[in-house]
């Protein structure tokens, strides 16, 4: 089944009807809401689900697609599922009724399981020629300026990204009715038709949200039409005062080229408070356990190796009973008061 970008009012609205009323699931049985077909989030899902069925007798779990960072703690908050991936950031949002993103309806049902399970970060790369053009080398000096304001272009609202590109357009004292009035635009269209734009001088100013082996497909597929860039200072303030964590990275090919000031969004394993902690547990050691299957499941999860320090990372989010009393058992609390220490990657079996 082919899943099209969700745009607009209208297919935002068709996209939360069909995760938000979704058939209830029979006594012991769960749900793990996901990411749309052929995403890290569904492939990781998967492979949680299948691992769950193995490792609990008489287990049984099934994925719900079409998800993604900002849907799924409204889903779980609604236990139209049991269990969902979110952005750490988008689950702290949720939880506080963040006014951009949630326009302040909390949802206070959802529980952090584990976090720290994937970086994402906010891509920002600027078109080459923009920047030869118009003298305007950052971000900062781009989105302030007068005239020669940037066209923006990024996914449609059913991604996190325009959630954050309105919050560091505010922090600038700016929003996309300034930036029209000041020459620049706003464009939403699906993934595919970002690039395109890009190389054909169609759009100058690209956001995204990426793992480690998009941002290197995305530096190789944009190659010499830009560059990624900072986010500007006010943003990082705003951002990180709000559920985001600063973060700087080399984001071109295998983290190669210069070290980029933006914000780690994160990724994490939520459940509703309503969740049996025998339930809970069996979730935590098979994403503990069984981290080398779950690794592969997706290139983008192949580095995934969640420890002390990053597991308890859940922004605000209260954990669930049953995750708290696990990591207390295990010596992490105190683990993590010691920052990070990555845990021993064991081989395969063969």
């Amino acid at each position: 089944m082919l899943i099209r970008p969700v745009t607009g009012v209208a297919g935002a609205a068709a996209l939360a009807a069909a995760l938000l009323f979704a058939p209830a699931m029979a006594a012991g049985e769960v749900r793990i809401a996901a990411g749309q077909p052929g995403t890290p989030w569904h492939a990781f899902a998967v492979a949680l689900a299948q691992r769950y069925e193995a490792a609990v007798p008489g287990g049984k779990a099934t994925t719900i697609p079409r998800g993604n960072g900002y849907w799924n703690p409204i889903v779980v908050n609604a236990r139209r599922a049991e269990f969902g991936l979110a952005n750490a950031t988008s689950a702290a949002w949720a939880y506080t009724g963040d006014e951009t993103a949630y326009r302040k309806k909390k949802y206070t049902d959802i529980r952090a399981v584990m976090a720290g399970l994937r970086p994402v970060w906010i891509a920002a790369a600027l078109r080459v020629d923009y920047v030869r053009d118009t003298g305007f080398s950052t971000l900062d000096r781009a989105l302030r300026a007068v005239r020669g304001a940037p066209r923006i272009v990024m996914e449609p609202f059913s991604s996190l990204v325009p959630i954050f590109a309105d919050k560091i357009l505010a922090s600038m004292g700016s929003s996309r009715r300034i930036l029209r009035e000041r020459g620049g635009d706003v464009l939403q269209v699906g993934a595919a038709q970002i690039p395109p734009m890009i190389r054909g001088e169609r759009a100058d100013l690209y956001f995204e949200a990426v793992g480690p082996v998009r941002a290197a497909a995305l530096a190789a597929g944009l190659s010499d039409h830009a560059r990624f860039v900072d986010l500007p200072p006010s943003a990082l303030v705003a951002l990180t005062r709000t559920g985001a964590a600063a973060y700087a990275t080399a984001l071109g090919p295998e983290g190669e080229g210069r070290e980029v000031e933006t914000v780690n969004l994160g990724t994490m394993l939520i459940a509703h408070r309503n969740v049996g902690n025998r339930v809970v547990r069996a979730m935590l050691r098979i994403l503990i356990e069984d981290r080398e299957l779950l690794a592969g499941s997706h290139a983008e999860w192949r580095d995934y190796s969640p420890g002390p320090h990053e597991a308890m990372k859940t922004r605000g989010v209260p954990m669930h009973p049953a995750a708290a009393s696990f990591f207390r058992e295990r010596g992490w609390t105190e683990l993590a008061k010691r920052g990070r220490i990555p845990l021993p990657r064991r081989k395969p079996a063969r």
